[in-house]
């Protein structure tokens, strides 16, 4: 097994800047909405942005459909390259795509975000024909990874696959299979290559530009600009000759076999879930895409669990426990999970983890409420999913109001694995349900709980659950005082330092000043000096901490952190901090009016506060979106050697060039690795062709100083439209309108044509699905057999579904469908074609086969079929002439072995061989073919061979999945007859059906 380290960064582009500079005052740019209905300001500017997110012309999207990190490409913080993109992107292109359907009544792009989600970024491509996790179903969670250490510098990776501590068991496994049928894992890869920019190409599904990659894997000091960028899918066809990119990142005893592995963001697959929720709770309705979302959520509960599935807490002495089951889970959302497997001849072999480490910034309480509350409807299928939601629901809540310092701010977060090696805790640590407090988990270039929009982002989600609750009444439970309590706290704190229409006072190094010109470092209620600035919005953008929250004891017990403080930070004008921000205060305003029936003191600022940031927004909208100038001051780190590459690593990479390569420098010996460093342009040489990279090189060249570390002419001045950050801020717009203004969806009109209609043809049959259409009452199918039309209409059906029966086999019909209510009809949709075909006949001769299921879980490791023969014949049988046929799916191609149990007739005269099939059809790749020696003698007339038992498995004794598989019927647990076992007498088939 070979686990990996997947450790990666947040958009924290104004962490790493200094603070942003003024932008030129710009006009408002003139809204045109999509419906008479959207008459207040912020739903015009919703819409306005919709369309600049969605027109071509702005270069947001792909040819693929992929929406970019950024319009821009020369930039790097999470992604290193703005042509990449990530899940976090794709989730907020949910949230957007919700909220144009909730003010259109057009829920159609909603779902082709979904699909394209479905398409490129998770790697299951669910209804593609190419399989991008090929040997998942060869894991084993009894032992899912095996062990190596992080290390606090990337100087001291490859970090040795030692298996020092044993992995505990993933409790998981075997319900996520009996739910789904296998445990190909139904979550977003974090990072994609959107126009294959590295270069690497999709290996596993080659039609497709976009291509799955990696980055940070070397520890909490591997920064943006010290990662080596790798394919997720790899043959060694790049890097290390014969070892690919995985030798760069652990140390095997031979040579890293060729492999796949995906890691996930578990905020982003979060947001995803909760702009569902949000869906369904706005009038969506079509089960298929919500029924994905809770699968989503099945799934994501991976990222609960610690890395090696080590029992929670144990580790506080710095000998962890193997956990056994739900004990491993921290029941907060960890920074990700990872999954992956082998390639190649003998890449029979899966592994999975889990991190040891939340952050405050990852949890989501919505998605928690969403996949544990009865009335949302999407509580997941497995059977504990629902449990183990509602149990992380509480936790992330109290999770919040213990990291809560002084001031209000929300502190970093917790780890179950100290320095990621398990190691002791140090003494006085704090402690949250066994996990040990640390300000900065995760990564500390630049500290990972300093950006401001770390605060933002998850305590919007809280004050939507304080929105949530009061609505629904719930005001008395622990929850809603959680919810609340925080959001409270919070918003008390961050309003001094967020201002419109004004600009605060701040010293060089970015600390605010009050009227005397002294520091504010910290406390409450503190007066930042002002000057007036009419259209201007400024909100901090770093932080720094002091001291540690009191060691969690329950709620109840909480007396606050008198202890745990913050000083705020470098005034800045991030619009996508600002959006997240302006939707607290909303979901904020609009929870205490729902609570007490109308806004609170407080409440009302909030809501006053909101408006008036997003009136000075618009002022910034250049018409592609609103952005701000961003003096990069860290941009020097493009030109200084820092990626560290190992002595005796030379590989290549997807850009043509061998790294390190010929120019690199000695390491640093106090950083404890012994090789050499290169620059990003060194790593990745294709930047230099960017049309941005000659200003940002003559920048360097006449205004860096490397005497001093500073910008002598000023920093390189870059203007960036982030997908995310876009989305941000229109749905801000669109969420003070809905919550604040009242404006609901738009009046009823007549709907939008059928989409995703499909059509599939059995028997003399053909069956039409398609999505519902919003507000439509009946659906008209019309049929034609020339592509084109003439139509004639077949049928009229208030159901999204219309099996056709009126055709005729062998002939191929087209189908368009429209939908109507009572303001009319739609246009008709797409066109679809099936073409019927008579279903294979079963033989019916007088030998029959029987069967019976002898082993209902069809995820373990044999397969367990039960049969007799029966002669309702005339003569007698000799059966050595008899064959009989079990067809099933390998799944994982290794050398098989047949046993034969018991058998009425004698087990030694029953023989089994695997035949695989030339070509694999629906439902089996191979057969086991069952024939019998002379001593079974012959059936009588009217007689049956009685009980044969027969047992099949893998040499390796790695897991099928019997789900789908032709022959197999775990529903059958009494002898029926079963002719999807054919039966053969001198090779000529006289019962049953062949696949």
């Amino acid at each position: 097994m070979t686990s990996k380290k997947s450790v990666f960064r947040k958009s924290v582009s104004i962490v790493m800047s200094a603070i942003l500079v003024l932008p030129l005052s710009l006009g408002l740019f003139q809204a045109q909405p999509d419906r008479a209905s959207a008459a207040t300001p912020e739903s015009t500017r919703f819409l306005q942005m919709y369309k600049q997110l969605k027109d071509p012309a702005s270069g947001y999207f792909s040819k693929e459909g992929i929406p970019y990190h950024s319009v821009e490409t020369l930039m790097s913080e999470a992604p290193d390259y703005g042509h990449l993109t990530t899940s976090e992107a794709y989730s907020y292109w949910m949230w957007l795509e919700v909220l144009y359907g909730h003010y259109t009544g057009d829920w159609g792009h909603l779902e082709s975000a979904w699909d394209n989600m479905e398409k490129y970024i998770i790697p299951v491509n669910e209804g593609d024909s190419k399989e991008e996790q090929p040997t998942m179903n060869n894991y084993n969670p009894n032992s899912p990874a095996t062990y190596a250490a992080e290390y606090p510098q990337p100087d001291q990776y490859p970090s040795r696959l030692s298996g020092q501590y044993g992995a505990g068991k993933d409790p998981l496994d075997a319900e996520l299979k009996a739910t789904y049928g296998n445990n190909q894992t139904y979550l977003m890869h974090w990072l994609l290559d959107v126009d294959n920019w590295y270069g690497f190409g999709n290996l596993l599904n080659p039609s497709h530009t976009a291509t799955y990659v990696n980055t940070f894997q070397r520890g909490e000091q591997e920064s943006v600009w010290e990662v080596v960028p790798h394919p997720s899918q790899d043959n060694h066809k790049f890097g290390k000759p014969n070892e690919g990119f995985m030798s760069l990142f652990t140390k095997e005893n031979n040579a890293p076999a060729q492999q796949w592995r995906y890691t996930n963001a578990t905020d982003a697959d979060a947001r995803a879930i909760q702009a569902m929720y949000w869906a369904k709770e706005l009038g969506y309705d079509n089960q298929v895409y919500l029924d994905k979302a809770k699968k989503m959520g099945d799934f994501l509960r991976y990222g609960m669990y610690d890395k090696y599935f080590q029992k929670v807490g144990s580790a506080s002495n710095g000998s962890p426990i193997a956990g056994t089951g739900k004990d491993a889970s921290l029941y907060l959302m960890a920074w990700y999970t990872s999954w992956g497997g082998g390639l190649g001849q003998n890449g029979n072999w899966a592994w999975r983890i889990g991190a040891s480490h939340a952050h405050q910034g990852y949890q989501n309480v919505v998605a928690s409420y969403a996949l544990s509350d009865k009335d949302s409807g999407l509580i997941p299928n497995s059977p504990t999913a629902g449990q183990d939601w509602a149990t992380s629901l509480k936790r992330q809540l109290e999770f919040y109001t213990w990291l809560q310092s002084d001031e209000g701010a929300i502190a970093g977060g917790a780890t179950n694995s100290w320095d990621g090696a398990y190691k002791a805790y140090p003494s006085g640590t704090s402690t949250f349900y066994g996990m040990a407090y640390t300000g900065a988990p995760v990564y500390q270039d630049p500290p990972s709980n300093n950006w401001f929009g770390m605060q933002a982002w998850p305590v919007e989600r809280i004050a939507e659950l304080y929105y949530i609750l009061a609505k629904k009444g719930d005001t008395s439970s622990e929850q809603f005082k959680m919810a609340k309590q925080v959001t409270e706290n919070w918003i008390a704190w961050s309003k001094n330092y967020v201002f419109a229409n004004e600009r605060p006072v701040a010293d060089a190094q970015g600390y605010y000043l009050d009227a005397q010109g002294k520091r504010i470092l910290g406390g409450k209620n503190p007066k930042v000096a002002t000057t007036a600035a009419k259209g201007e919005f400024w909100l901090p953008s770093n932080l720094e901490w002091s001291g540690k929250p009191e060691t969690w004891s329950g709620f109840a017990k909480h007396k606050g952190n008198a202890n745990l403080h913050v000083v705020t930070k470098s005034p800045g004008q991030d619009a996508g901090v600002l959006g997240s921000y302006v939707k607290v205060l909303t979901f904020f305003a609009a929870g205490t009016k729902a609570e007490k029936g109308d806004y609170t003191e407080l409440g009302k600022e909030a809501k006053d506060l909101s408006k008036a940031l997003l009136d000075a927004a618009w002022g910034y909208n250049d018409g592609i979106g609103i952005t701000t100038k961003e003096a990069r001051e860290e941009y020097y780190r493009y030109f200084t050697k820092e990626v560290y590459i190992p002595s005796g690593w030379s590989g290549k990479t997807g850009q043509g060039n061998t790294i390190p390569g010929t120019d690199a420098t000695p390491s640093d010996p106090s950083k404890g690795g012994n090789g050499t460093y290169s620059s990003y342009s060194d790593i990745r040489p294709n930047i230099t062709k960017d049309p941005q990279w000659s200003y940002l090189k003559d920048k360097y060249t006449t205004s860096w100083n490397k005497q001093t570390q500073k910008w002598d002419k000023g920093a390189p001045e870059f203007t960036y439209h982030r997908f995310w950050s876009q989305v941000d801020m229109a749905t801000a717009y669109a969420e003070y309108d809905r919550l604040i203004n009242g404006n609901g969806p738009a009046e009823p009109t007549t709907p939008k044509a059928p989409a995703n209609v499909k059509a599939s043809a059995g028997d003399a049959q053909v069956t039409l699905t398609w999505s519902k259409a919003t507000g439509a009452d009946s659906y008209t199918v019309k049929r034609s057999t020339t592509s084109g039309g003439p139509y004639t209409t077949v049928a009229t059906v208030t159901d999204a579904t219309y099996k056709d029966t009126g055709v005729v086999n062998e002939t191929t019909y087209y189908y368009v469908t429209s939908a109507t209510n009572s303001l009319g009809t739609s246009p008709d949709s797409a066109e679809v074609s099936a073409k019927p075909t008579a279903a294979p006949i079963p033989a019916k001769g007088d030998v029959i086969a029987q069967y019976r299921v002898g082993d209902t879980n069809p995820a373990d490791n044999q397969i367990r079929p039960l049969f007799r023969i029966v002669n309702k014949g005339k003569e007698a049988i000799d059966l050595k002439t008899v064959k009989l046929r079990y067809y099933f799916t390998v799944d994982g191609d290794k050398a098989q072995e047949f046993h034969c149990d018991y058998a009425q007739l004698g087990s030694g005269n029953v023989q089994g061989r695997f035949v695989k099939l030339d070509k694999a059809v629906n439902g089996a790749d191979y057969y086991l073919e069952i024939s019998f020696g002379a001593g079974a003698g012959s059936l009588a007339a009217g007689e049956n061979t009685g009980d044969i038992q027969i047992r099949m498995n893998k040499v390796d004794w790695s897991n099928y999945n019997e789900s789908g598989d032709f022959s197999y019927d775990a529903s059958t647990t009494s002898y029926t007859d079963w002719d999807k076992a054919p039966l053969y007498i001198n090779d000529k088939r006289v019962w049953g059906l062949e696949p």
